[in-house]
């Protein structure tokens, strides 16, 4: 085999097809349309050579045994043909390249530092097909280059340019991006599978077809702080890829699958995800302000401090989902199942949940100001117990939960203030059943609020309101804490259980129901005309009276003249059992003194106790104030002594 030495020659012409040329020089040689088709040139030196319209096509440069590294260190090729050639572990390094036609070419291990295989759309390098398995392509230039069913994988792709490249079938698995940009790409199902992409920002990027769809695979990939925007990466797959910070804002990622990926903060911000899988993916504080998330699947995702704000959620799937925290305001979550989704602390406030599923979630604490849960269900959902939707110490403030199911729900320490559809706000409305230890506010109208199961703390607040224990040992107040001419005309009635009811001011009707229960018809402000109606019902109850001393000052003359101030009335009992009932009232001493009360019509079926209160020294006259008037239950006979008093 002869060993050829073509150093610093001008070779124009030459036929060295099918020959053996392993081991020869060409340094600093110009080849212009030359031809290597099929030729064996082994550890040959081609560093700092010209090629013009050369053909090697089929020609093995790859080293052996006894023959180093083909070298083309800073070598020019124009319109060379290389494809099918076998460029193994060559030393491409520096060359550079115009109209260069690679496809299929075997280039595993090469080395391609800074290499120039860069060119414009309109002639772009042919690497179709080509392999660069583990090739080192640090700093190289792929401008505009074909990449079509091209292999990367394991390729050191460092600080590259792949502007404008066409990436159809593309194969980058095990490649590492660092440092490198990414833009104005047209892809078609390439493979990014355990790539490092860590910091790499791609932009511009449109399908290669007619397709919407461009079906690229990140599987596993490190996609940490990769920085994208304006992509369409339609049906791309991201199962188990980490994409922690990472930011895709405005950009087309339909059913795309992001199973299992962990993406803290990730930045979806405008983008399209409809119809995306997100099944149990870690995407705590993600951004989603924005995005289109219809059909989205987020069963078992976490989502604690993700922001959704202004999201189209309709028809997503999130049962099982934790978004703690999460803040969700103004988003559209209608038609949303949030079966068994943890929602404690989340800002809802101001959503559009119709028809939505909550069953077995927990909004403890959660913010659902102004919320529309027409119709939505927080009932008892498919889990072992029988409770709903823990709505604990949330805030319901003006929300509608017109014909929402609360069935075995809780809302204990919920802030009910003028809710719709639960205690009818400054409407009014219907009652909704709740299960649970229960606190429930009225609003600034005429409320209809029912405690439902549970021991309950109800407050009716302004207005004239209707307040129902109904099961368990319920507190009802009619008015706590509210000014005298701010209070109702309220209806309290305890239902079954021990109850404790204060009608506050206005003329109450208290029933205590069955149960041991404690009544107590509010304080007679001087504006009142009627009294409170107290009745017990079964079992034995205590009606707690008072005297309010309450002096009528005379009317000054006037035109047209003033009207007369009404005296204050008492309580009327209608159901006092002789014997059974009790009567709690604050004697001066502490220890009951009938000598403080006037007692009238004892031994009858209607009795009557007063006191005797002291005029004033400018002349206005004692006077006998009527604490309360006691009907026998069912016309019985009534005899009040020290022992039907409770101290």
């Amino acid at each position: 085999m002869a060993v050829f030495n073509f150093s610093e020659q001008d070779l124009v012409g030459n036929n060295f097809n099918g020959q053996n040329l392993n081991g020869s020089t060409f340094f600093k040689a110009t080849l212009t349309n030359v031809s290597f088709v099929n030729t064996l040139l082994r550890g040959t030196n081609f560093e700092e050579t010209g090629w013009l319209n050369v053909n090697a096509s089929g020609a093995n440069f790859r080293p052996s045994a006894n023959f180093p590294t083909t070298s083309f260190f800073k070598a020019n090729l124009e319109n060379v043909n290389l494809s099918g050639a076998n460029l193994r572990q060559v030393n491409l390094s520096e060359i550079s390249t115009n109209g260069i036609n690679l496809s299929n070419a075997q280039l595993q291990n090469a080395n391609l530092f800074k290499a120039g295989l860069d060119g414009e759309q309109t002639n772009r390098p042919n690497l179709s097909g080509a392999n660069l398995t583990g090739a080192d392509l640090t700093e190289a230039n792929l401008k505009a280059a074909d990449l079509t069913n091209t292999i990367f994988t394991n390729a050191n792709l460092q600080l590259a340019s792949l502007e404008s490249t066409l990436m159809v079938g593309t194969n980058f698995t095990g490649a590492d991006f660092t440092g490198t940009s990414i833009t104005d790409v047209t892809i078609s199902n390439p493979i990014f599978n355990g790539a490092n992409l860590a910091g790499v920002s791609m932009t511009d990027v449109d399908p290669a077809t007619a397709e919407i769809n461009t079906n690229a695979s990140f599987i596993g990939a490190n996609l940490t702080d990769f920085s994208a925007e304006d992509l369409n990466l339609g049906g791309a797959i991201f199962t188990n890829a980490q994409l922690t910070g990472a930011s895709f804002a405005d950009s087309f990622l339909g059913e795309a699958n992001f199973v299992g990926v962990s993406a803290e903060g990730l930045f979806l911000e405008g983008a399209d995800l409809s119809n995306a899988d997100f099944t149990g993916a870690d995407l705590s504080n993600a951004n989603f302000n924005g995005a289109n998330l219809t059909g989205a699947d987020f069963t078992g995702a976490e989502l604690d401090g993700a922001n959704l704000s202004g999201a189209i959620l309709t028809g997503a799937e999130l049962d099982g989902a934790i978004l703690d925290n999460a803040f969700v305001e103004k988003t559209d979550l209608s038609g949303v199942n949030l079966t068994g989704a943890s929602l404690v602390a989340a800002n809802l406030k101001e959503v559009i949940a119709i028809g939505s599923n909550f069953q077995d979630a927990n909004l403890s604490g959660a913010n659902l100001e102004v919320a529309n849960l027409t119709n939505a269900d927080f009932g008892d959902g498919p889990d072992a117990d029988t409770l709903g939707a823990d709505l604990s110490n949330a805030n319901l403030t003006k929300a509608d939960l017109t014909g929402a199911n609360l069935e075995g729900a809780n809302l204990s320490g919920a802030i009910l203030v003028d809710t719709i559809g639960l205690s009818g706000g400054t409407g009014g409305g219907g009652a909704v059943p709740t299960s649970g230890n229960d606190t429930l506010n009225g609003g600034t109208g005429n409320d209809t609020i029912n405690g439902g199961l549970g021991d309950d703390v109800i407050n009716g607040a302004e207005g004239a309101d209707s307040l129902l224990g109904a099961g368990g040992n319920d507190t009802l107040y009619g008015d706590l804490g509210i000014a005298e001419t701010l209070s109702g005309n309220d209806v309290l009635r305890g239902g079954a259980g021990n109850d404790v009811l204060d009608g506050g001011f206005g003329a109450d009707q208290i029933f205590g129901g069955a149960g041991f229960d404690i009544l107590f018809g509010g304080a007679t402000g001087g504006s009142e005309t009627a009294a409170d109606i107290l009745t017990g019902g079964a079992a034995s109850d205590l009606f707690v009276l008072e005297a309010t001393g309450f002096l009528v000052e005379p009317v000054e003359p006037s035109f047209p003249p003033e009207p007369v101030p009404p005296e204050p009335s008492g309580d009327i009992i209608t159901d006092f059992q002789d014997g059974i009932d009790l009567i709690e009232y604050e004697f001066a001493a502490g220890v009951v003194d009938l000598s403080e009360l006037i007692i009238s019509g004892n031994g009858t079926s209607q009795v009557t106790i007063s006191v005797e209160n002291d005029g004033s020294p400018e002349g206005l006259p004692d006077y006998t104030e009527t604490v309360a008037v006691l009907n026998g239950a069912g016309g019985s006979v009534v005899t009040i002594t020290e022992s039907d008093f409770f101290i």
